[in-house]
């Protein structure tokens, strides 16, 4: 694994004695020291190479340390320069220290002094490129947490990728989240400035040699050539682990003109792996609970058709149905997921109908439809405190709701209908139609389509409708696996030239 360089430190100062003690005092230090007698050399260092602190002499010659400190301020926007001068005055002091210098040391000065000003120096160093990177990741965690809230896990990785853009310069970003048995791909988010760099990024993300004992960052640096100078390729793969196990990875390349990659650089990563991982994790859990939900649901759901011999299999058949047009409507996963949890609930508030109600053979007096239409109410109290249910509330109160305005509980019209209940409504209707009824057989497919397209547009969405038809239409249902037969497609447009005429 890579680590970070030893800070880079320039003593510039044009008496020879001067630099050699300077660098002898260092020398014990995990520093990498260089020294320069001719100003002009030491300002060519100083924009050709990394450079973390400068020491430099006020006066030599027809150079100045001024020269020096605005040279580092240009090439390097957080080095420390410090001066030294053996002819010190209060109006000096302030100019160079107004200028931007960190610290000002008057000639001859003792090695425990200057000792101490380059480690004050340097932490101020690191605490600023720290804070920097830091107070990013603060906006960052916050819009995160919103992104988690809504439970799309691409979402979140696309801010992960844009704060590795942002706090470490990237030049390509690459998250990638990982099945932990298979190391399989789930999702993955990238983001370049150029194609290129993408190229490299994926390469070096191939011989990422990840194991289950060893699940560090690893960090790799390369000297290379663009636009005619010689930069540094900086490739970091930062794992994303959960409880010992890898389920993801960070890709990060960076080529810059020096090699400067910080603590709080590196700790911008940990932090963004250690919020995938528990992104991650939460979602599974998340997910792992809504399944056993759904069983539960669909336990309860299956309760109530065993009550009813005619209804047998309507929840399901409806399920798919309903999932086949929110597909051609391209709904997202997490609308999908709503879906299925809300058509499996629709008909819940049925648990609280009499059995002679449901199952009565001829038609319901004016009371027992009375409280046959109350079922969806009865289902919005069933699941009104359970938090992981409350997705399902529009189709349990909408589908019954015509886009005239006549239906019920809420008389609701148009779009004042949510879009979830008009699309149930359609998918329930057909189905209903298709299936046996304790008060009569099921009736036909072409029955089936002509009640869909008559009532178009007064009892159905007629965009909802429309889109149904044209799943019809595209061969999307299974009718013989739903009804046990299959059917005549080409009705559909028969029909709907008939109704036309006649409407």
């Amino acid at each position: 694994m890579g680590t970070i360089r030893p800070t880079n430190i320039v003593v510039v100062d044009d008496e020879q004695y001067i630099c050699n003690i300077i660098i002898e005092a260092l020398s014990s230090e995990a520093h990498n020291v260089v020294s320069f007698c001719e100003p002009a050399e030491a300002l060519a260092h100083i924009e050709n190479n990394a450079v973390d602190l400068v020491l430099t002499d006020l006066v030599m010659g027809d150079y100045t340390g001024v020269q020096i400190l605005e040279t580092t301020q240009k090439a390097h926007k957080d080095a420390i320069v410090i001066l030294m001068t053996a002819h010190p005055t209060v109006q000096t002091a302030i100019s160079v220290l107004k200028k931007g210098a960190y610290d000002f040391l008057v000639k001859p000065f003792k090695l425990d002094i200057l000792k101490a000003a380059i480690e004050r120096g340097l932490e101020h160093q690191r605490v600023i490129r720290d804070f920097v990177n830091l107070q990013g990741q603060v906006e960052f965690l916050k819009v995160a947490n919103a992104s988690v809230a809504e439970e799309n896990m691409t979402s979140f990785l696309k801010l992960v990728v844009e704060s590795c853009k942002k706090e470490l310069a990237a030049h390509a970003v690459c998250v990638t989240e990982l099945d932990p048995e298979s190391l399989d791909v789930i999702t993955e988010v990238c983001d370049c400035e150029k194609e290129e760099c993408l190229d490299i990024l994926t390469a070096e993300s191939s011989k990422v040699p990840f194991s289950e004992r060893d699940l560090r960052p690893i960090i790799r640096r390369e000297q290379i050539e663009r636009d005619g100078e010689l930069v540094t390729k900086v490739f970091i793969s930062q794992p994303i682990v959960i409880r010992g196990q890898l389920h993801g990875v960070i890709d990060v390349l960076i080529a810059r003109r020096f090699d400067e990659l910080t603590r709080g650089q590196l700790d911008v990563l940990t932090i963004l792996s250690n919020s995938a991982a528990s992104t991650i994790a939460n979602r599974r859990l998340y997910r792992e609970l809504q399944r056993s939900y759904l069983e539960a649901i669909r336990g309860l759901a299956n309760a109530i058709e065993a009550r009813d011999k005619y209804t047998a299999g309507h929840t399901d058949r409806v399920c798919k149905l309903a999932g086949l047009i929110a597909s051609e409507l391209k709904w997202d996963r997490g609308r999908m997921n709503n879906l299925v949890m809300g058509c499996t609930l629709h008909d819940i508030g049925k648990i609280g109908v009499p059995d002679s109600i449901l199952n009565k053979p001829g038609p319901l007096t004016d009371e027992e439809r009375y409280k046959m239409q109350r079922h969806p109410e009865v289902g919005l109290r069933i699941i009104n405190e359970i938090e992981l249910c409350r997705p399902a509330t529009p189709y349990i109160m909408a589908h019954h709701e015509w886009y005239d305005g006549s239906g019920y509980p809420g008389g609701l019209a148009g779009e004042n209908i949510p879009v979830e209940g008009r699309l149930l409504a359609v998918a329930d209707t057909f189905d209903a139609i298709m299936s046996d009824r304790p008060y009569r057989k099921g009736r036909s497919f072409r029955t089936a389509i002509s009640e869909l397209v008559k009532y178009r547009g007064t009892q159905f969405d007629p965009d909802i409708v429309d889109t149904f038809l044209e799943v019809v239409r595209g061969g999307k249902v299974n009718f013989k696996e739903m009804y046990g037969h299959e059917e005549d497609l080409s009705q559909v447009d028969e029909l709907m030239v008939i109704e036309k005429v006649l409407f």
